[in-house]
This record gives C-alpha cells, structure tokens and sequence, in this order.
C-alpha cells in the first residue's frame, strides 16, 4: 500500500495485460481493464468505482472497459489526443486479429490532470499520442511508456520515439528513484533501476537528447508492448 492507496495488479487477455485496481478502503480506481470484465467485476464486488482510466487507448487496454462503465456508472477517462485516434486504434485491434473494443463516451483530459483517491494522470506521449502516466504516493502506473528493461513500442499508428525518450526521461527528471514502477505488462520495477539500467531509455540517454534536441531514432532500444 502506498499513500493509503492499495495497488493489485490482475493479469488479462491474450496480451497479458497488467489492470490495475487502486483503492483506497472501499473506493477504487480501474486502469486499463483490457479484458475480462466479469473477473474485473467480481474483483470490485462491494466497492465503488471512482472512475475507470485508460493509461492510451489501445485494444488491448480498454477491451473490458465499456463493460464495467455499464455496471459502475463510472466515468470513463482518456486523453482527448488518444480519442482522436480510436479509428486508427479499431483499425490496429482488426489487423491484429482482434475485436474492435467498444468504447465508452469518455471523459477528455488534455495534458495532466488529477484524478480521485488525489491520484495524478501525467501526459507521456510516445507509444501513442494521447498515452498518460498515473502517479500516486510512491509509484507510478507508466502504461506502455516504460518496463522493467524497455519502452513502449513506437511503430504503431501515432508512435514517436522522441517523445517516447522525452516521456521516459520527465519520469526519471520529476520522480524519486525509490519509486515503483507499474508497467503496462511484464513484472513492476523502479525508477532507479531503470534510470541506471534500461536497455531502450536509461538516464544517460536523456543528455543526449538534450544535446541533439529533436530526432533522435530508435536504433536497437529494446521495444514492447501493444
């Protein structure tokens, strides 16, 4: 627990999709519930869904999520510049052999914003544009921005590599390194480690960018996530 805010992690989809329960006594927040609904639902039985928040809007990130809207009446909450791609996103999930996800009327954020249980969405674009990092009391649920060992992806509809180099180096600038890491999927980490240690993103590599400004490529960096 961190903050009084308990995280539980549920592991779903054919993606292995890290969702996110966060909650505080009996009210809680959902964060990208991609599959599973009923389990998701079980899970909550007895408490109150504050709001149900996608990290970005990828298929495999929100296929649960206008069901449990439907049964909690919770707001459903993204960042307006992922909203503007959801054709691109449903066109993706169709490529890729997926449903299209239903998708909720949302709630628009743009830029950060704060969020229930004094919980922060903080904007990190580079896996897709509109992509938010959650920060709470001692950690941080990065989405698709940053794992144990690696970053999100950046050749999806919307993806830009130095934006992704750009968000990743705002997290370790703004955050202390004791910090836990929640990523999108794969096992938690923490900021230190990855500042020190990241394959894709370490710190060293945020100087450079410094040094060079925009248009840095990807090279070898070691990318995931859907």
């Amino acid at each position: 627990m961190a903050g009084g805010v308990a995280v539980r992690r549920v592991v779903v989809g054919p993606l292995q999709t890290n969702v996110y329960l966060l909650c505080r006594g009996s009210d809680c927040i959902v964060v990208d519930p991609g599959a599973d609904a009923r389990r998701l639902l079980r899970e909550l039985e007895g408490r109150r869904v504050l709001a149900v928040v996608a990290t970005h809007l990828h298929f495999d990130h929100v296929g649960a999520a206008a069901e449990i809207v439907r049964a909690t009446r919770a707001p459903f909450v993204v960042h307006v510049l992922d909203w503007e791609m959801r054709g691109a996103f449903a066109e993706m999930a169709r490529l890729w052999g997926f449903r299209e996800p239903e998708l909720p009327e949302p709630e628009l954020v743009e830029g950060d914003a704060e969020l229930p249980l004094g919980l922060k969405a903080v904007h990190t674009p580079g896996h897709s544009p509109g992509s938010v990092s959650i920060i709470g009391a001692g950690f941080v649920l990065a989405g698709d921005t940053l794992f144990y060992d690696g970053v999100g992806r950046t050749d999806l509809p919307g993806g830009d590599f130095t934006q992704l180099v750009r968000s990743v180096c705002r997290l370790y600038a703004e955050l202390p390194e004791r910090f836990l890491v929640y990523p999108g999927h794969g096992k938690p980490t923490t900021l230190g480690r990855e500042a020190g240690e990241n394959a894709a993103v370490p710190r060293s590599l945020c100087g450079q960018l410094a040094e060079a400004g925009a248009g840095l490529m990807p090279g070898r960096a070691r990318e995931s996530g859907a």
